[in-house]
């Protein structure tokens, strides 16, 4: 099973993938605080995006993780079904 990558060794285009990942999961499965948080990180521009990531790191780290294990769980589905066919 793959890991992901410790946030600090991710490359630029890296992070912006798993921030923005993060992002759709505060919005999706997080409390009102944090799916606000979401739409105040889409609507952001880069400066006020790395403000928002500066501010509430850890939370964007526990939903990047969630994220992570999401497309974890969705490879192993496509590859179960894969394995019945």
């Amino acid at each position: 099973m793959q890991e992901l990558k410790p946030y600090a060794l991710m490359l630029l285009e890296e992070r912006a993938t798993w921030n923005h990942r993060a992002a759709q999961m505060m919005e999706k499965i997080g409390g009102g605080f944090a799916s606000a948080l979401a739409l105040a990180y889409f609507r952001g521009d880069g400066t006020n995006q790395a403000r928002i990531l500066g501010a509430f790191g850890d939370l964007f780290d526990l939903y990047r993780n969630r994220a992570f294990e999401q497309l974890e769980n969705e490879e192993r589905a496509r590859q179960a079904l894969a394995a019945q066919e």
